[in-house]
């Protein structure tokens, strides 16, 4: 049983770090033949509703379709210990624009650099910290 849980687990994070999907780009930068992430931002929509031209569909019930934005490695490198991606300021920035939630495929290990921007952003209200008008 052990077995066949591990195997599962590690399909899992398999799904969710880099690789090349053909017929996608990156939804921040465009690029194209780069390996892609494709559970750090997700969202869902109204069936019936026009999808944003970079969202990719992965299924639909209920009335809701739902994906994810996908990004490519060099606007979310992957760890150097889990191989996850790792959701720069940029890609944190994109989401909230686009009004995202972060999925479950990212990088959960702390990045001293990633968190000195955020807080630097947030004490000056910078980027997604920034005062809405």
């Amino acid at each position: 049983m052990s077995d066949f849980r591990e195997q599962l687990r590690q399909g899992l994070l398999d799904s969710y770090k880099h690789r090349i999907e053909k017929g996608c780009a990156c939804a921040i930068c465009g690029k194209e033949k780069l390996p892609l992430a494709f559970h750090i931002l997700e969202a869902s929509f109204s069936e019936g509703e026009k999808l944003p031209k970079s969202f990719v569909p992965m299924s639909s019930s209920r009335g809701r379709v739902r994906g994810s934005y996908p990004i490519c490695f060099s606007c979310a490198p992957a760890c150097k210990k889990c191989q996850l991606p790792i959701p720069t300021e940029k890609v944190m920035e994109f989401g909230h624009k686009l009004h995202a939630q972060t999925g479950n495929g990212i990088c959960q290990h702390v990045q001293m650099r990633l968190l000195l921007s955020a807080i630097f952003k947030r004490l000056f209200k910078i980027g997604r910290f920034g005062n809405k008008a």
